[in-house]
C-alpha cells in the first residue's frame, strides 16, 4: 500500500480540536450503541451513513444509487441507511455524535475536519481494509494517500474530483473568441475576458455568498504558484503564507476582478445563482468539477468545454498541472472495530463501494469515481464528462491533493474569504495572506 504522508495530515491540530470539543483519547465509545449492533425488521444488519447532503437521492445521485444497488445485493443481510443533513448542520451533527459515541458508521467528512477527528481518535484505521482487498488499493492508484498518516490510513476518498473552468463554446464562437488551450496564457486570459464581456456576457459566473463552495478552479492558481512545491510551509505548526509567490497568485485573482470578469452582483449571490447564469448561456465560464457534468449535459450538450486554466509567465514553478484530486473522504467511526458482525458489514459494504460495479454506476452519473477499472468509461452523449478527459490527456501532473484540502478548517476559512475579499475589493492580496498566517497562527 503506497504512503506519501502529506504533511498537513500529521500536524498537530490541537487548537482546532479542542475548539470542536473532540479530545483527544476519547475515541468516541462513550455512548450506548458504540458495541451494539442494529438489525432491521428483516434482520439485516444496519449501516449508518452520515452524508453531507438533506436529500441524497436529489443532491447526490450517484451515490444515493450506489446504496441502492448494495441495499438490493445484499437483501436481508445488511442495509445502508443515510443520516442525511445539509453540509452546515451535518458538520455540526458529527461533531457532536463524536463527543456522545453515537457516530454513524460511515461518515462523509470534510478534507480539513477528518485530520482532526483522527487526531482525537475517533476514526479506525483502514489499513487493514486494503491489505485485505489489494485489488480495491490498486484501483485507487495513490488516491488513498492524500487521507494517511505514516501509521494510519484513517479515510478513503469518496470520489475523484476533476476542477476547473467549464466554457460555453457557442458564446466564444458568438464573441469571436478561439477556445482556451493548455497553453493559454494569463495575459491571454485577460484579453478573452475583455472580448466576452463587449459581447454581452458575463465572462466568469461565480458567486461568494459560500465562497467555499465556489473556488475550485482556484486551485490550479494555487499550484502554478508552487503550493506543492512548498507545502512544508503552508502545513503543520509553523505554516505562513505571506510570501511573492503567494502574493503575486492573489494579484492575478484581483486582476480578473479589475477586468470585469466577474458578474456584478458576485458579492450577493451565492454558487447555484452562478450556476444558472451559466446554464442559461448568459455567462461564457464557469469554475466547479465534475458534479455538474450531468447538469450540463442537459442544458448545454455539445457546447460543453473544460480548461484547466491559465499558465503565469511571471512564475518560476512547474505549470503543466491538472486538477484531478481525491475528494473529501469517507470515513469510519472507530467503534466498529469493537463489533465484528459491525465491522464485516461496513468492510463488505466498502468493497462494494470501491469496486467495479459502483464505479460504472458513478460513470453512468458523471461522477469520476476515486476507483480506476479498465473498461469503465463515459458514454459518447456524456459531453461534459467527456471533456473533461480529454483535458486529462495531456498526461501533465496532478496533486495529491488539492490546495485548499491540505489546510485546516481555520485556515480554510481564511483563504476562502481572502479569495473573494481580493476579487471584491474588501482586502490586499497582502491583508488577504495576514488573515492566512493569523488563522494559522491561532
Amino acid at each position: 500500500m503506497k504512503k506519501k504522508n502529506l504533511k498537513r495530515i500529521g500536524s498537530t491540530v490541537l487548537v482546532t480540536t479542542m475548539a470542536l470539543g473532540l479530545l483527544a483519547g476519547c475515541g468516541g465509545k462513550s455512548g450506548d450503541s458504540a458495541n451494539s449492533t442494529t438489525k432491521d425488521a428483516n434482520g439485516a444488519t444496519v449501516i449508518k451513513f452520515g452524508i453531507h447532503v438533506a436529500n441524497p437521492k436529489e443532491q447526490e445521485s450517484v451515490t444515493y444509487n450506489i446504496v441502492e444497488a448494495f441495499n438490493k445485493e445484499y437483501e436481508g443481510k445488511y442495509k445502508v441507511e443515510f443520516v442525511a443533513a445539509d453540509t452546515e448542520a451535518h458538520s455540526k451533527n458529527m461533531k457532536l455524535a463524536a463527543q456522545d459515541g453515537t457516530l454513524p458508521e460511515i461518515i462523509h467528512l470534510d478534507s480539513a475536519e477528518a485530520p482532526e477527528y483522527n487526531e482525537a481518535g475517533y476514526l479506525l484505521d483502514l489499513s487493514d481494509f486494503l491489505k485485505e482487498n489489494a485489488d480495491i488499493d490498486e484501483a485507487l492508484n495513490g488516491m488513498e494517500d492524500a487521507f494517511a498518516t505514516d501509521d494510519v490510513q484513517y479515510g478513503l476518498p469518496y470520489q475523484c474530483n476533476v476542477q476547473g473552468f467549464f466554457y460555453n463554446k457557442e458564446l466564444f464562437d458568438n464573441a469571436g473568441v478561439e477556445y482556451p488551450t493548455d497553453d493559454t496564457t494569463y495575459e491571454e486570459f485577460i484579453e478573452m475576458i475583455a472580448k466576452l464581456k463587449e459581447s454581452g456576457v458575463t465572462p466568469i459566473a461565480i458567486g461568494s455568498k459560500n465562497s467555499g463552495f465556489a473556488m475550485w478552479e482556484f486551485n490550479e492558481f494555487l499550484s502554478r504558484y508552487g503550493w506543492e512545491d512548498n507545502i512544508d510551509s503552508y502545513t503543520g505548526d509553523k505554516a505562513s503564507y505571506s510570501n511573492n509567490d503567494l502574493k503575486a497568485c492573489y494579484e492575478k485573482m484581483k486582476g480578473l476582478a479589475d477586468a470585469g470578469a466577474f458578474p456584478d452582483n458576485m458579492a450577493t449571490i451565492e454558487y447555484f445563482d452562478a450556476k444558472q447564469l451559466f446554464n442559461e448561456s448568459k455567462a461564457a465560464m464557469f469554475g466547479t468539477g465534475q458534479w455538474d457534468c450531468a447538469e450540463f449535459d442537459k442544458n448545454l450538450g455539445d457546447k460543453i468545454g473544460f480548461w484547466w486554466g491559465p499558465t503565469f509567465e511571471d512564475s518560476s514553478y512547474n505549470q503543466e498541472i491538472d486538477m484531478k484530486v481525491p475528494s473529501a473522504p469517507l470515513v469510519v467511526s472507530e467503534t466498529v472495530g469493537d463489533n465484528d458482525t459491525t465491522k464485516e458489514a461496513v468492510y463488505t459494504f466498502l468493497k462494494f463501494y470501491y469496486g467495479k460495479d459502483a464505479a460504472s454506476i458513478s460513470y453512468e452519473g458523471s461522477i469520476f469515481p476515486a476507483t480506476n477499472y479498465e473498461g469503465v468509461v463515459a458514454n459518447d452523449s456524456q459531453y461534459a464528462m467527456n471533456a473533461m478527459i480529454e483535458a486529462l490527456g495531456n498526461g501533465w501532473e496532478t496533486p495529491e491533493a488539492a490546495p485548499d484540502q491540505t489546510v485546516n478548517s481555520a485556515v480554510q476559512e481564511a483563504m476562502y474569504d481572502g479569495m473573494f475579499g481580493v476579487m471584491q475589493g474588501t482586502y490586499t492580496p497582502e491583508e488577504a495572506l495576514s488573515n492566512m498566517d493569523q488563522a494559522a497562527a491561532n
